[in-house]
């Protein structure tokens, strides 16, 4: 196997360990034969030497004796003088000296990794495959001694060219060029062998994949595309038929197939020469409309206090609203049945009332389409095979390929001048029915999504024009209403947003309160934190219990917020399991009031009765005392001397 011989060309060197237990004790013939030879008398041994010595000088003296008879006689002569002027012509020639070739193959490394069991994407190799090779060299020199004996006396030679060993018990796997798809997808995470010729071999996958007509097939032609290219994407450079991958997804009507063109295009997008193939051919809205799928999944783990608060009662679970209309041809008639509930709508397509070619309809879509072009109903109702991933994860996965594709487009240049037009990426996202599908994934409450959402969202929204219309899509309720603790990415969101949207607000309430959209939904000392601490601190009161002069805020006020929001909301998540395009009609939501700040005044940045608490608070930092100073002082209120006096004695004003 090559993966084999690919060890002669390595520069690693076997362990010490081995090379010592196989080293074999080198054997000195001369010596042996020494041992074995019966030793003889020592006045035999002076004999044999002087016989040696009388044979050396009567060679010497018979030469002499026929060369001094030649030249009396006159024969060689002529030979003798021709030869000493054609030695005395012949031009002298320096005779090579004799260099002993060495190999510079790893022979050692070789037959160390030969004895050894492997199982490599580029090599199996064990105790069956090196019986199978002995018994092939075997048959095949029989085979040759046979045809060298028939030959006779004839010179033959061994047709080593041809010779080919065929493993039997490799002939179950499946191998695309030198190697084998089952072991490089089990060893998906094992960097340490790496794959010669990238470049030949991805080709060879793509080939394979388009010319197979089995899914299963093309499905591991895929993932191990995946690897490959998400290794050596630079290698590869940018993938040419990206569009006929995107198109591919848009047709499919198998999950695992679905979900393998999703993880391959999630690995295309690490060249960025590929994001524009994605754009240019929609692949952004089929992303998007795959992505809404997640409101499908309905075994991921919930938090009792979310599934309390926002789920509708117990009749309307499990797609009991009735979103959806379709039409029933009776002939040349055309029947519009409906509303049914979407568990109503995969009843009638088990029965064959409608099929993939029947016309539906639901709130929030633009016209009437056929049962297998809408997502939910694709995947719901006509799909086959058996998904690779669930409908969350394959949502996360979605969500990290638009994140990588928003990366790639900053909002702004290296001199720190805005872009516009804003980036084509962005703009797409920021369509209302993209924009809408990203921001309703938060009413999963799947810690995971939360997350990527609002990570993706922070970057399409930074100096983008339509931040002031985000409102609309609900998504600060959203965001509010969830219940985990990773809320540090919501809070960078929510600081870069929430002084910029175009809303009506209430006329007699602070400044700030008016110019962020967070005024009705929070007390006005958190807006403040979050505006002047910045996300990170606004993240860690937001989570705990806190009772400051700057903040005051606790879990009960956190559920408070949560039921009135879920309140307003109404049934509208209980709505997106029926339909999962269904898109928010935003509404404006009434200011949320807390029990436990009815007593407390408020001014500037500050709780009066805990700043004016010198012994529980004494050094608390102010920062502007000045301004808060003569803030005080235009109140009537004679209950704010004592806090003035205490602002001159701590800040010397």
């Amino acid at each position: 196997p090559s993966g084999l011989l690919a060890f002669l060309e390595s520069t690693e060197a076997p362990p010490a360990t081995a090379l010592e237990e196989e080293r074999v004790d080198e054997r000195d013939n001369l010596q042996l034969v020494q041992q074995t030879v019966k030793q003889r008398a020592p006045h035999w041994e002076a004999l044999e030497r002087q016989v040696k010595y009388v044979e050396k000088h009567l060679e010497h003296y018979a030469a002499l004796a026929l060369q001094h008879w030649a030249q009396k006689t006159g024969r060689g002569a002529p030979n003798a003088s021709g030869q000493g002027k054609e030695a005395r012509e012949r031009p002298v020639v320096l005779r090579r000296r004799r260099e002993r070739l060495k190999s510079t193959a790893n022979w050692p490394l070789f037959y160390y990794q030969f004895h050894r069991d492997h199982a490599l994407p580029n090599l199996i190799w064990n105790h069956t495959t090196r019986e199978e090779l002995r018994n092939a060299l075997e048959s095949e020199l029989r085979a040759f001694m046979c045809d060298r004996e028939a030959a006779g006396n004839t010179l033959t030679s061994w047709n080593h060219a041809e010779l080919e060993v065929h493993y039997q018990c490799l002939q179950n796997e499946v191998k695309i060029g030198d190697y084998y798809l089952r072991i490089l997808l089990e060893q998906r995470d094992n960097d340490d062998s790496p794959i010669r010729k990238s470049y030949e071999f991805f080709n060879d996958l793509y080939h394979r994949f388009l010319s197979t007509p089995k899914v299963e097939m093309k499905c591991m032609c895929l993932q191990a595309m995946s690897i490959v290219y998400g290794r050596y994407f630079e290698d590869i450079g940018p993938f040419a038929d990206t569009k006929y991958i995107v198109q591919m997804l848009d047709r499919t009507c198998d999950r695992m197939e679905r979900d393998r063109l999703v993880q391959f295009l999630s690995k295309l997008i690490l060249h960025r020469r590929n994001v524009s193939e994605i754009l240019e051919w929609n692949g952004i809205r089929i992303l998007v409309e795959l992505m809404t799928l997640a409101h499908l999944h309905t075994s991921r783990a919930t938090v009792p206090a979310q599934s309390n608060v926002i789920e509708g009662p117990a009749q309307q679970q499990g797609g009991g609203d009735r979103e959806w209309y379709y039409n029933l041809e009776q002939g040349d008639k055309v029947q519009r049945m409906g509303p049914v509930s979407f568990q109503q709508l995969k009843d009638l397509y088990k029965s064959g009332e409608i099929n993939n070619k029947t016309k539906c309809w639901a709130n929030s879509m633009e016209g009437w389409r056929a049962v297998g072009s809408v997502p939910q109903l694709k995947w719901s109702l006509s799909a086959r095979g058996t998904a690779v991933l669930d409908e969350s994860a394959l949502a996360a996965t979605i969500l990290d390929l638009l994140i990588t594709c928003a990366r790639y487009y900053p909002s702004r240049d290296e001199e720190d001048a805005v872009i516009r037009p804003l980036p084509k990426v962005k703009r797409m996202l920021s369509e209302p029915a993209c924009l809408a599908h990203v921001v309703q994934l938060l009413l999963t409450f799947d810690p995971i999504l939360v997350e990527k959402v609002a990570t993706l969202l922070y970057e399409i929204m930074q100096d983008n024009p339509e931040i002031s219309k985000l409102y609309l899509t609900g998504v600060f309720y959203f965001m509010l209403l969830y219940t985990g603790s990773n809320l540090l990415p919501i809070a960078r969101f929510l600081r870069l947003t929430h002084m910029k949207q175009a809303f009506k607000a209430d006329q007699t309430s602070s400044d700030i309160m008016q110019r962020s959209v967070l005024g009705q939904l929070l007390p006005e000392a958190m807006v403040c934190y979050l505006e002047n601490h910045g996300a990170d601190k606004f993240a860690q009161i937001f989570l705990g219990e806190w009772d400051t002069p700057e903040a005051i805020w606790n879990s009960e006020m956190r559920r408070i917020l949560i039921m009135k929001v879920a309140a307003h909301i109404g049934e509208f998540t209980p709505r997106l399991r029926a339909h999962v395009a269904a898109r928010y009609p935003y509404l404006a939501i009434p200011a949320v009031r807390y029990p436990h700040l009815e007593r407390e005044l408020f001014c500037n940045v500050f709780y009066l009765r805990h700043l004016c608490d010198t012994h529980k608070f004494p050094d608390w930092p102010i920062p502007d005392p000045v301004r808060l100073y003569f803030k005080f002082s235009s109140s009537p209120l004679m209950s704010l001397l004592h806090l003035m006096g205490l602002l001159y004695r701590k800040n010397q004003i």
